[in-house]
């Protein structure tokens, strides 16, 4: 449960601000006994935005936990290798999952210095592909690499 929260850290807490944010300024005003019931579609808007954000950072935390136990596999089997390292290099939330796992492997300094020379600092967050081609973002390869990966089960 621990490694779960710390692969996808970011998320969890960019979801627990979402729900924040839901509890906080959009459900009382389309709750009936709000003094001053405003109930438009911009407020129902926002409330499926967020939900609908929740739900795809959850999605994310999941495929991130399943990339970190296929990471902890492949570290177990050939130790550190950089090769390993850079398929997942791609966005912050992938190198969180594999930080997460080399450091549980005692590759955590080492992995942290590849990521410092491959010019990736913690304010990176935002994925590589969208500079380089936007149009990525509606492909079924983004969703399905991003939101749908395969369960993987762990040898270890």
């Amino acid at each position: 449960m621990v490694s779960y929260v710390r692969a996808g850290l970011l998320l969890h807490i960019i979801t627990l601000l979402e729900i924040s944010l839901l509890g906080a300024l959009v459900l009382p005003l389309l709750s009936t006994k709000s003094a001053v019931p405003v109930k438009t579609p911009l407020n129902w808007g926002i409330l499926c935005w967020l939900t609908i954000l929740a739900i795809m950072c959850q999605l994310d935390a999941r495929s991130r936990y399943q990339n970190y136990k296929r990471i902890k596999d492949q570290f177990m089997n050939f130790g550190f290798d950089r090769r390993v390292l850079k398929p997942l290099a791609n966005s912050r939330c992938q190198r969180d999952a594999v930080l997460t796992a080399a450091d549980e492997m005692g590759y955590g300094g080492r992995c942290r210095e590849y990521y410092r020379t491959a010019g990736y600092r913690w304010y990176h967050l935002t994925p590589d592909f969208l500079f380089s081609n936007p149009r990525f973002l509606i492909s079924w390869r983004f969703w399905k690499s991003t939101f749908f990966v395969a369960t993987y089960p762990s040898r270890f």
